[in-house]
């Protein structure tokens, strides 16, 4: 599992031509995930995430 956080001024989703999701100014989290990746990695991940100094 790997994770990347990066500041943006906007960013968004688009499949197929269509925009999903969109945001302006803040944080964008890519999110790589495999089938081995487990609960426990999920969990030890997002707390690690939500307890870094930038919130």
């Amino acid at each position: 599992m790997r994770v990347v956080i990066q500041r943006v001024l906007n960013a968004s989703v688009v499949i197929e031509q269509k925009t999903h999701a969109s945001i302006g100014k803040g944080l964008m989290i890519l999110l790589g995930v495999e089938e081995n990746d487990t609960i426990e990695d999920i969990t030890w991940l997002t707390q690690k995430i939500a307890q870094l100094r930038i919130f």
